[in-house]
């Protein structure tokens, strides 16, 4: 059944580009409208985003308006170049869009009504992913109604990456043993023979990438079994000592030492008392009885037959369009396991090696976030900062505005400019700009000491 899960899509894909690659017109224009994309995607991340990296948080106008109406009169130039800022980010937003539209129409007047169902499927599935597996599955980082939870989870369900069940309790353990051998897919090999250095570069990378989901173990629940049973028998069998292994670098996060360098808590401790949590939110999940009818294996195959069969009798688009759509989702779930614990910024101290990486966060509607992921795994928003591409947030927050949503756990300003402010202490280069008064003034902070000026580099 992996093995079908796991291929099947690739050889739609395989299907798909042979067809394309028969037309060289459509062929051609396909690469010219999709370089325009990449290369204004391209300029914004390597010169555009780091620009904004001086503004962690943006007010809003009328949050602007606020704040600098005591200060006319005695700083006008200061609330001049504030507005004048504000009306940059805000013209670089549409300015961006408009670059990116003509590309995506000449994809549709390429494809006509077969790129549209891949695109608003591919937006079924990642916000399924993002919002119903991922940010409220996982982790409750928002409260719903149990009808609008199944179906965002139903469509997660479309992206065939196995059953909410499952999806929920591997991803659950990846937080409980990041980057270790506990980790379903540690994009680390601890081993020190040069082979192992060879497997720590390319094998690794291909295991938390891919293959991870031919060895990972199920955490399904016997048939026969009783929820109790199972979690004494969970209990009874934690991760092995003997073969538990993590980064040197986050030793402290394992192994706990008072000041005079006497061990604490032993890593052995601290193995149990994750494990002893992670087997609590396990039962939870098992005992979640709206995750569980929709992992039903007859109800998670309807759906998934319906999102293949769907676009086939209402639109015309064929069983590869569609496994096409569902290996590209699919791969790019797969970088947030790989890319994200290899390349991009680190903005948060956290035990492991998770980063933020900008092509990912495009790609994955917001979920290459990571870093921030990880600093706080309840947060709603995984692109926190004003330069972070973060639609599911934003999908989010529209759910809230028609009262779909509630209680949505979000950072505060200050939180943020605070977190902001640690890592430009950490790493002074990261930002590259200097920040100047009005700067502070357009994250609405000004009066706050949190965002006291840090100085200029």
């Amino acid at each position: 059944m992996v093995l079908v899960f796991l291929l099947l899509p690739p050889i739609g894909g395989l299907m798909v580009l042979a067809k394309v690659l028969s037309n060289p017109t459509k062929f051609g224009l396909s690469l010219l409208y999709l370089g325009a994309i990449i290369a204004v995607v391209g300029i914004h991340i390597k010169w555009v985003r780091p620009y904004f990296r001086r503004y962690p948080w943006v007010a809003t106008y009328r949050e602007l308006a606020q704040r600098s109406k005591p200060l006319k009169a005695r700083h006008p130039k200061l609330v001049a170049q504030a507005y004048r800022h504000r009306l940059m980010r805000s013209g670089y937003r549409i300015l961006i869009t408009a670059l990116v539209l003509p590309p995506f129409y000449g994809l549709y007047t390429v494809y006509g009504h077969h790129f549209l169902w891949f695109f608003f499927g591919y937006l079924v599935c990642g916000f399924g992913i993002t919002v119903g597996y991922h940010r409220i599955g996982t982790h409750p980082s928002f409260k719903a109604p149990v009808w609008v939870r199944g179906f965002l989870l139903a469509m997660g369900s479309c992206a065939m990456q196995g059953p909410a069940s499952e999806w929920l309790k591997k991803h659950s353990k990846h937080h409980a043993f990041g980057e270790t051998t506990a980790d379903p897919h540690s994009p680390h090999i601890f081993e020190d023979t040069k082979r192992g250095i060879f497997k720590e570069h390319v094998m690794s990378f291909l295991h938390s990438f891919i293959m991870w989901a031919f060895r990972e173990p199920s955490l399904r629940r016997p048939p026969k079994m009783g929820i109790e049973e199972w979690r004494k028998h969970l209990l009874a069998n934690p991760p092995s000592m003997e073969t538990f292994r993590f980064r040197e670098e986050d030793r402290y996060h394992w192994e706990v030492r008072d000041k005079n360098g006497n061990i604490v808590q032993s890593t052995e401790q601290m193995v149990q008392r994750r494990w002893n949590k992670l087997v609590d939110t396990l039962v939870k999940i098992e005992q979640d009885k709206t995750v569980q009818f929709v992992s039903h294996p007859l109800v998670y195959l309807s759906i998934l037959g319906a999102s293949i069969f769907a676009p086939y009798y209402l639109g015309g688009i064929s069983g590869w369009e569609s496994l096409a759509r569902i290996c590209f989702t699919s791969y790019v779930t797969f970088c947030v396991n790989s890319m994200c614990h290899i390349w991009g910024e680190q903005p948060f101290k956290v035990p492991d090696n998770s980063r933020n990486n900008a092509v990912v966060e495009i790609l994955g509607l917001g979920e290459g976030g990571h870093n921030t992921h990880h600093k706080a795994e309840l947060w709603a928003r995984h692109g926190v900062f004003s330069w972070q591409f973060d639609p599911s947030a934003y999908f989010i927050r529209g759910l809230s505005k028609i009262g779909l949503a509630w209680d949505l756990n979000l950072p505060t300003r200050e939180q943020i400019v605070s977190y902001w402010r640690q890592w430009r202490r950490r790493e002074p280069d990261a930002q590259g700009l200097p920040v100047r008064p009005h700067h502070l003034l357009m994250q609405g902070v000004v009066e706050s000491k949190v965002a006291e000026p840090v100085g200029s580099h």
